[in-house]
């Protein structure tokens, strides 16, 4: 299974996924069709696109990767809020939290999306998070909630696969002084 996309090695946003050739015409309007956002089609979203699926203690859903573990909220008062959550799989040591911020700080700048901040974690190691959030209040077609998905994963792992390239190492250990 390939690493989920939305944006091709340029950087550029990949086109809207296709009905499949032959498909029936009625399938394809049917998933233009706006409905409520639930958790069950936030599911059958995922399932359909082949992420590695997994449901927490507290019924929200998430998918793992090698390099991040995402999760998938719906938030606000009516739920209506899609948000999709990535967290890098490594811990940093709280004394790369400088160079660690310059490093997001340009991020965000450079970057429309997703939202990337670090969260010192209560034993003192670093996170590293990626989100984005979307607001679905007047509801969501099918092809449309795949669509958000898709780009919040494929953001999300954007900023993964930066880590890993800044960090090819485990990153758990202050930096040698010099």
């Amino acid at each position: 299974m390939g690493v989920p996309g939305g944006f091709d090695e340029g950087r550029r946003p990949v086109g809207p996924a296709r009905a499949p050739a032959g498909g029936a015409e009625g399938s394809a309007a049917a998933r233009d069709v706006i409905g409520p956002l639930t958790r069950d089609r936030v599911a059958q979203a995922l399932t359909q696109l082949g992420y590695p699926l997994f449901r927490d203690a507290a019924g929200d859903l998430g998918a793992m990767w090698a390099q991040a573990v995402f999760h998938v909220y719906l938030l606000g008062t009516d739920e209506s809020v899609l948000q999709v959550r990535g967290t890098w799989h490594r811990r940093l040591a709280i004394e790369r939290l400088g160079e660690v911020l310059e490093m997001i700080d340009r991020w965000n700048r450079e970057f429309i999306g997703p939202k990337t901040y670090v969260r010192v974690l209560d034993d003192g190691f670093l996170s590293v998070v990626a989100e984005t959030s979307t607001p679905l209040t007047s509801g969501v077609s099918d092809r449309q909630l795949a669509r958000f998905l898709e780009r919040g994963v494929g953001q999300g792992m954007r900023v993964m696969r930066d880590l890993e390239a800044t960090y090819p190492d485990p990153a758990a250990r202050p930096p040698e002084e010099r």
